[in-house]
């Protein structure tokens, strides 16, 4: 193994750490709260580590959604060509709201939430770029094309009531004090939507 290998490998496992200690400490204090200066000291890295992976605190979030449209592509890229195109957006719901809950968890889903309130850096909740909006538009596409969609809803405004639901799922199940998983919570209401706009 030559040593740029060696040394890359050891940038991806501080990388890592920082990413993985930043979110853990989001989740317990709220971002707001937690500087570079605590993330750096509880994850025995330097400043100089920190800012070599990430330009600001905020970015911690920024690679973590990238991490998550990933898995959002691998779901997509599961469907059959065949299948339903609202059977397609029902199961990437149901995926999308299991792995937010399993993955992030609703402690760091209400802090991301409340920063994204407070804080103008956080703009990826509206990144049209990211996998989600791009794997959504494709499904509302597809259902369009195929007829499965009512004609008077424009794709924009189907691709923004879609997005709505779930964000106001995902934010009312981060009020409740319940034991009920995200999935369960939000999936009534979003069948409920896809059905109102469905032939």
């Amino acid at each position: 193994m030559t040593e740029i290998v060696k040394k890359q490998l050891r940038g991806e496992k501080t990388k890592k750490k920082i990413l993985e200690v930043a979110l853990k400490l989001f989740a317990e204090k709220g971002f707001n709260k937690v500087t570079v200066d605590h993330i750096v000291k509880k994850s025995n890295t330097s400043k100089g580590s920190f800012y070599q992976h990430f330009r600001t605190k905020s970015d911690v979030f920024l690679v973590r959604f990238k991490e998550v449209d990933t898995f959002y592509l691998e779901v997509y890229k599961s469907f059959p060509a065949d299948m339903d195109p609202i059977e397609k957006l029902i199961i990437f719901s149901q995926k999308l709201m299991h792995f937010l809950e399993k993955e992030m968890g609703k402690d760091l889903m209400k802090v991301i939430y409340s920063a994204a309130l407070e804080s103008d850096e956080h703009t990826y909740f509206l990144d049209t770029n990211r996998y989600l909006f791009k794997i959504l538009r494709k499904l509302l596409e597809e259902a369009i094309e195929k007829d499965r969609i009512d004609p008077e809803y424009s794709i924009e405004d189907t691709l923004t009531m879609v997005t709505q639901t779930y964000m106001g799922a995902i934010y009312h199940w981060g009020l409740q004090a319940t034991d009920r998983s995200l999935e369960s919570f939000s999936m009534p209401l979003i069948q409920t939507l896809l059905k109102g706009i469905s032939k």
